[in-house]
């Protein structure tokens, strides 16, 4: 029996390519079942928890790509529940809130996993490599193919899944729940809300589908 392994290549991301692409509440539960059931060593299960707060700070939480990549450690504050965007876009701060179950991702990683991956404590790079040095964005991408492929859905596989798709999806779902437009402009950290509106048109669109 032959086996074809997928090409992991990533293309360059850009924030603002003007096409969006969403991926369904259930294609995101898939990517995140992803994270499972690869733990036949301890470096696997680093990893996976580290994917799943990939999962949670860029769908969770909505963050643009370069956001996530200067994430710190102390920008995480698990007693209020938010993540201090520090550098977003325009040099804009905000404060995004995020629930307990990504809490729950967030903490086993950067307590558990993380520790394990450096132990120079004047890291303060929430994302890290398996070298102890800050994540790359590239890397990231990486990841969230590979558990892509690991989903076996052929239709989500023929995506093209980019940490900003995760961005775009929340976006999108959030719209879909009833949350009004302002406050999802202030999550994403829109200057204004005409960069919203896209999403309205997203779902009017799949009303025809």
């Amino acid at each position: 029996m032959r086996i074809i392994l997928p090409k992991l290549t990533i293309e360059w991301e850009n924030d603002d390519t003007g096409e969006i692409e969403t991926l369904t509440p259930e294609e995101i539960q898939q990517l995140y079942k992803a994270t499972y059931g690869y733990n036949e060593n301890t470096k696997l299960e680093l990893i996976n928890a580290r994917d799943r707060a990939i999962l949670t700070i860029y769908y969770g939480c909505g963050l643009r790509r370069n956001e996530g990549y200067h994430l710190d450690v102390s920008d995480i504050d698990f007693d209020r529940r938010i993540v201090h965007v520090r550098k977003g876009k325009a040099n804009k701060e905000r404060f995004v809130p995020f629930n307990k179950t990504n809490s729950k991702y967030l903490q086993e990683y950067l307590y558990d996993s993380r520790p394990q991956m450096t132990f120079d404590k004047r890291i303060n790079a929430f994302f890290i490599s398996m070298k102890g040095k800050r994540m790359n964005t590239r890397s990231m991408a990486l990841r969230l193919k590979i558990l892509q492929q690991r989903t076996h859905d052929i239709y989500l596989q023929d995506k093209n899944v980019r940490l900003h798709v995760l961005r775009h999806s929340i976006a999108t779902h959030l719209l879909q729940n009833g949350m009004p437009l302002e406050k999802i402009s202030r999550f994403l950290g829109h200057n204004s809300l005409e960069s919203t509106q896209i999403y309205t048109h997203l779902i009017t669109d799949d009303e025809y589908l």
